[in-house]
């Protein structure tokens, strides 16, 4: 008894899928020669329009209606540039001279630079130290004639191992001097 529902499910499967390839539309065109033969006509017609339309290959041009219209950038207008006219006043600053100081006595030293923040005395030799924001400033003094003289100059940054701002610790030197 088993056999025969399953050969009836089996032919039914069978029916449904072969039919189920066609739809109706397709299903109608297979019955009707005149309608396919003018469907082949117009996919000729379609095929030779698109052979006229078949890109040049000097022109590098394509055209095609079936893609994508494609949106190109736009040139980018140049930037104008202009010479600005607005003149900027830079004041000419005169590096201070350490050769101002040198050979210098100790008495015209402390006349121009004031007392120094720290000094140091060792035998023929005096150290005066002058604390500036940006920078200290090293003058060595030694003893010529029974008098000190300014033998040697030097400036260091405020912090160990730090930077100097050369421009700035000049600036308050010269200040400081005049």
């Amino acid at each position: 008894m088993a056999k025969v529902p399953n050969k009836i499910i089996y032919i039914f499967a069978t029916l449904l899928f072969l039919s189920s390839c066609q739809t109706i539309k397709h299903s109608n065109n297979l019955f009707k020669k005149e309608d396919y033969l003018e469907n082949q006509e117009q996919i000729q017609e379609k095929e030779a329009i698109k052979e006229a339309n078949v890109p040049n290959l000097n022109k590098n041009k394509i055209i095609d209606q079936e893609l994508a219209p494609i949106k190109l950038p736009k040139p980018k207008s140049k930037v104008k540039t202009s010479i600005l006219k607005k003149k900027i006043d830079i004041l000419d600053e005169k590096k201070f001279d350490f050769s101002l100081i040198k050979n210098l006595t100790e008495a015209n030293l402390i006349k121009k630079l004031g007392n120094s923040d720290f000094t140091k005395q060792e035998g023929k030799l005096k150290n005066f130290q002058y604390y500036f924001s940006k920078c200290f400033l090293d003058i060595y003094l030694i003893k010529k004639n029974n008098d000190y003289y300014v033998n040697f100059i030097q400036t260091r940054p405020t912090k160990l191992n730090g930077r100097i701002e050369e421009k700035e610790c000049l600036k308050e030197i010269s200040k400081k001097f005049s």
